[in-house]
């Protein structure tokens, strides 16, 4: 019960506090609802080479049930997805009993329960609390099928591994975190090999048959490519750039037509509004033939010794995004070969502090809410609530005590990640299948973050209840030592 009195308290003043704000701010939002828009149109090949759309489907049938409420529809609709985001406590308590015992169990959930990094992400529209749900769904299914019947055992593996692959659609660069998922049962010591081969069998013809339906009836379909992705190379680059490794026009061939490229002018006003999302269905260039040659036939200008540009707007339209992208991912390749262990030592180092979510090591803040000081706050309200203009809301009524919580509370309480390092030490030690899993799911998806993308919280918020699942469980067991031996249960 305390579990569950907890959470209505701290998601009721969340909910009451923080409505969904605008997109026009943010591309990535402004894209999904696009997407989503276009699905609840009826239009199904919303793939493209760019935004992921594993949220947009799943999202859309309830975007569309909550259009019948009117103005109160993205009320509603905040409050499912919050609802779905708030099963994850209970999960991990379920998956913690199981394994431990009851105090365990209650006081990791807690841990989960309010961390305020992960607690903002159900406020967007945008897939990180859609993948993080995913995974402890998944991770829940296989703690039920580590004691279950063979069949019955089969059964919740596939029905996890369905989980798994919405996943990997929802953010395709996080797929490798679903092999890290069929691998722990080869850890299963209790059941025989071939039981545990099976499993990660299943796992891999269920996600990967998710996975290849969408890419056979949906991204073919829409883009007529058979690249998934057309911006890896741009993350590649743009996080190199943000580690502060340099990319000179020496490095190789690719990075000096680059170069060359970034001194050509654009024949028209390049924008990317949101009257270009289809046209990341488009592999190929955006503009005729006749303008692209016009733009390529332009005498070479000045080019810069060292590049400082990810994301270059003109070579999207004038050579196409998949064109663009191959040779932005040439250019990373060329600048890691040239300085391959300070790229090394820094994705590292990022790994390190994205683990103790050091705010002084990225130039994103780990608060993606509005904080309250950055709020302007109307004159007039009614029982603690204000009109609010900010970056995120435009006119917006927000309950400002609860805003003020969370705004004060966020740093002091987000200071509990300085424990995850020892916390996985500790893990790791225990050898307890769950949380070793939990630990190398959250080691390996920071380096793959680190090392693919530059340390933009939003990345790692895809795996935020890993952190204070291993937390939870540190500060519980530290408990647990210093428990009278009288002490009842909780």
């Amino acid at each position: 019960m305390l579990l569950v009195a907890t959470t209505l308290l701290v998601q009721g003043v969340m909910y009451l506090s923080y409505p969904l704000g605008t997109v026009n701010h943010d591309d990535n939002q402004a894209a999904q609802a696009y997407m989503i828009g276009e699905l609840a149109d009826g239009n199904l090949l919303i793939g493209n080479v760019r935004y992921n759309t594993g949220y947009a489907f799943v999202m859309s049938p309830i975007w569309t049930l909550t259009r019948a409420f009117g103005r109160l529809g993205d009320r509603v609709f905040l409050l499912l997805q919050m609802a779905a985001y708030s099963t994850i406590p209970f999960l991990v308590y379920d998956i913690m009993r199981r394994r431990f015992n009851a105090r365990i169990a209650l006081i990791t959930a807690l841990v989960v329960l309010i961390d305020p990094f992960a607690l903002q992400w159900s406020h967007f529209r945008l897939p990180g609390w859609l993948i993080a749900t995913a995974f402890i769904w998944a991770l829940w299914l296989s703690q039920l099928a580590w004691s279950a019947a063979p069949r019955r055992r089969i059964a919740l593996v596939a029905l996890a591994s369905v989980a798994l692959g919405v996943m990997c659609i929802a953010r395709f660069n996080f797929a490798p975190l679903v092999a890290i998922y069929g691998a722990s049962f080869l850890g299963w010591r209790h059941i025989p090999v071939r039981r545990r081969a099976q499993q990660f069998l299943v796992v891999a013809l269920v996600s990967g048959g998710v996975l290849t339906g969408y890419f056979v009836f949906i991204h073919v379909q829409s883009t007529g490519t058979s690249t998934l992705s057309c911006i890896a190379g741009n993350n590649l680059v743009a996080g190199l750039l943000d580690k502060g490794v340099p990319i000179r026009r020496s490095n190789g061939l690719r990075t000096a037509e680059y170069a060359d490229l970034l001194t050509l002018k654009p024949l028209r006003h390049i924008h990317f509004l949101s009257d270009t999302y289809p046209l990341w269905r488009q592999p190929g260039p955006w503009v005729p033939d006749q303008e692209r040659t016009r733009f390529l036939s332009q005498p070479v200008g000045a080019p810069p010794d060292v590049i400082e540009v990810g994301f270059p707007p003109a070579l999207y339209w004038y050579l196409g995004p998949c064109a663009t992208d191959a040779l932005l991912y040439g250019v990373g390749i060329e600048a890691i070969k040239n300085d391959p262990w300070n790229t090394l030592g820094k994705v590292i180092y990022g790994a390190i502090n994205m683990l103790a979510h050091n705010s002084d090591a990225t130039v994103f803040h780990h608060m993606y809410l509005d904080h309250a000081r950055d709020m302007t706050w109307s004159e007039n309200g009614s029982f603690g609530f204000f009109a609010v203009s900010s970056r995120h809301y435009n006119g917006h009524r927000l309950w400002r005590p609860g805003v003020q919580a969370y705004s004060s509370l966020f740093e002091p309480l987000n200071l509990l990640k300085l424990l995850t390092p020892i916390a996985i030490l500790a893990a790791l030690w225990k050898r307890n299948w769950f949380l070793t899993h939990a630990a190398f799911v959250l080691l390996f998806g920071l380096l793959l973050s680190a090392a693919i993308s530059g340390r933009e919280p939003r990345y790692y918020a895809m795996i935020a209840p890993f952190f204070t699942i291993l937390i939870g469980w540190f500060i519980a067991q530290c408990a647990e030592r210093f428990r009278p031996s009288n002490a009842g249960p909780i």
